[in-house]
């Protein structure tokens, strides 16, 4: 065959290639092929095997509403690629669903019939630009009963969650009944008798709360067992249980049970009203008995966390008076301190906690610890005796000497646990794995700590939360009264990719001009103030006048400070050239140097083929 020939042949199989490819694409675009490969970091486009445990235990069918202004949006990249990996999630669970969840795409389009629904069904329209344009991008979850779940809106900076907020949601509308919860505690959470007042004290509005999501029965300490049925067990500040609820309550956990359970080293609330100066007249340890140590679970009783880092600020006494200072036993706990892999913790922003203790494990446990909850390594470890109503928190932080150890407030244990009251002297050991979240505090369910009334006279305008304690404890319910799938979801993935170059280019940026920038700004500011020192060194009838070295150093000054202004907007424009000089070579990498480095490798392989050709002929 002549070379003329190969050459003829090679460019039909090109142009033939191209056909099939385009082809391929085309037809793949109306009908998928049923295989994919997720190479991306998380596997943030897979399934986890709890959720597929969980559709397929679905006996009624789920339909999902997906509500999403695809017009809105448009010049809104984020909203639009978010919207796209919601979809295509939502897709995958109706493909591993064997039918039983349906999905319908809905466009709102403004003043329609499709948005009226969407407003009525609780999603939220969110502010898309200052000239008023609105979007929504939300989910509404209906089960076989007529019952809904609304997520509002599917915020992308929360899509790490997205797999548990909706496998959630389908598991809510998909019961028959509310979660039943058991609640054992030695506080007054709930409404009770006042004999000082001769009237009925509100409960608290976690209480309240908690009764809004859950049908909650109260366990007294001195009962004798727990309810037959029920979903989740809360414990908050066990004290004074009688030995059979005790033995109750090994034997739930044995089983595999689900347990929210806070305790606390030094409890604030289990004591008289505050006292004088804001602090409790009191408090006492929480006493759970052996069952902490026996299953695997460590904290010592008037162990309290002190974290200078995280310190509340409070009004105390002092040699001087009332002075506001630091208080290391009252801890205001910001997204640092929470982990943000965890579904019902991620979300949390704050938590305010008061003389809260260290979790661990004890030696030899077969529990999984996921810390939930941390302080700064700016702590230690302090007496619960040093607290109460004579505590001096200028003390507390006159003598506070940090050891860098940071402590877990809050954790999960998984795994099985060993009964604290065995039949014979041979341990006796779970046969299915428990799931425990521990808190180390009991105060923060407290209304004082996290909710307050707004009032107007005696005009009540509800309630304000400052901090997150009661979501926690909702959440929290609500992830450990669910299916046994929520309780091995974590935080996934996020297909949004972070410019870690072009930060790291940015903080480079920054370290260099910084400097220069506060430079400059000095010395405008000391400029202008020389400027305000010369007019007030006029007397009232020369206030119109300048001498002409006056004019002249004003003059002066005057192109000082524009001088320095020009040079601050020179450096503030410096800071983004490494960021453009990076786009542009990203740039000319993609439309030059791939095609040049592409053509050369083909060259080579063409002019190697050849050559061996040759030597075979010859």
């Amino acid at each position: 065959m002549s070379r003329s020939s190969k050459s003829s042949l090679a460019l039909k199989a090109s142009a033939l290639l191209l056909v099939v490819w385009i082809a391929l694409s085309a037809s793949l675009s109306i009908v998928p092929l049923p295989i994919r490969i997720d190479l991306t970091q998380g596997s943030v486009y897979t399934l986890s095997p709890g959720v597929r445990s969980m559709l397929a235990s679905l006996d009624e069918p789920v339909r999902l509403e997906l509500f999403f202004t695809a017009e809105g949006s448009r010049d809104l990249p984020q909203i639009r690629n978010h919207a796209l990996r919601v979809q295509e999630f939502l897709e995958s669970l109706v493909a591993s669903s064997n039918g039983k969840v349906d999905l319908k795409i809905v466009d709102p389009q403004p003043f329609s019939e499709a948005e009226d629904t969407a407003k009525a069904a609780g999603i939220a329209p969110i502010t898309a630009d200052g000239a008023g344009r609105t979007l929504m991008l939300g989910l509404l979850v209906s089960g076989a009963t007529d019952q809904r779940e609304c997520l509002p809106y599917l915020n992308p900076q929360e899509e790490a969650f997205l797999e548990y907020d909706v496998s959630r949601a389908i598991i809510s509308v998909s019961r028959a009944q509310r979660a039943k919860v058991a609640l054992v505690t030695g506080l007054p959470m709930d409404s009770s008798f006042d004999p000082r007042s001769q009237r009925m004290t509100p409960p608290w509005q976690v209480m309240a709360q908690l009764r809004n999501l859950f049908d909650v029965e109260v366990v007294q300490p001195s009962a004798e067992k727990l309810p037959d049925q029920f979903d989740a067990l809360v414990v908050a500040h066990p004290k004074g249980l009688s030995e059979p609820l005790l033995r109750a309550i090994d034997a739930y956990a044995l089983a595999g049970g689900r347990m929210l359970v806070f305790l606390d080293p030094f409890c604030e609330s289990d004591s008289a009203p505050m006292g004088p100066g804001g602090f409790g007249s009191g408090g006492t340890p929480s006493d759970f008995g052996s069952l902490p140590s026996s299953w695997g679970i460590a904290w010592k009783a008037n162990e309290v966390v002190a974290d200078r880092t995280f310190a509340q600020r409070v009004r105390a006494r002092s040699d001087t008076g009332l002075a506001t200072v630091d208080f290391v036993a009252w801890l205001n706990l910001n997204k640092e301190a929470i982990s943000r892999d965890d579904p019902a913790f991620g979300v949390l922003q704050t938590l305010i906690v008061m003389s809260a203790g260290s979790l661990d494990r004890t030696e030899g446990s077969k529990l999984e610890m996921v810390p939930l909850v941390r302080s700064s390594a700016d702590s230690m470890l302090i007496d619960g005796s040093k607290l109460g109503p004579f505590a001096d928190p200028s003390a507390l932080l006159r003598d506070f000497k940090a050891d860098g150890a940071q402590r877990v407030i809050a954790a999960r244990y998984t795994g099985i646990v060993r009964s604290a009251f065995p039949p014979a002297a041979e341990p006796v050991e779970g046969t299915v794995p428990a799931s425990i979240v521990v808190v180390a505090d009991a105060d923060m369910l407290r209304d004082e700590t996290w909710i307050q009334e707004e009032r107007l006279g005696n005009l009540s305008l509800g309630w304000r939360a400052f901090a997150d304690n009661g979501s926690l404890l909702l959440n929290t319910v609500e992830q450990l009264s669910g299916n046994q799938a929520l309780l091995g979801l974590r935080a996934r993935g996020s297909s949004q990719r972070p410019f870690d170059v072009v930060r790291a280019l940015q903080r480079d940026a920054e370290q260099r001009f910084r400097s220069r920038e506060d430079e400059l700004q000095k010395r405008i500011s000391e400029t202008q103030q020389r400027i305000t020192s010369m007019q007030q060194q006029k007397t009232p009838d020369q206030m119109l006048l300048l001498t002409p070295e006056q004019q002249a150093q004003l003059e002066r000054l005057q192109q000082e400070v524009l001088d320095a202004r020009r040079e601050l907007r020179q450096v503030q424009f410096s800071l983004r050239e490494d960021v453009e000089a990076l786009g542009h070579r990203l740039m000319l990498l993609n439309v030059l140097a791939w095609p040049v480095i592409v053509a050369v490798a083909a060259v080579f392989l063409g002019v190697r083929r050849r050559s061996q050709s040759t030597r075979t002929a010859a």
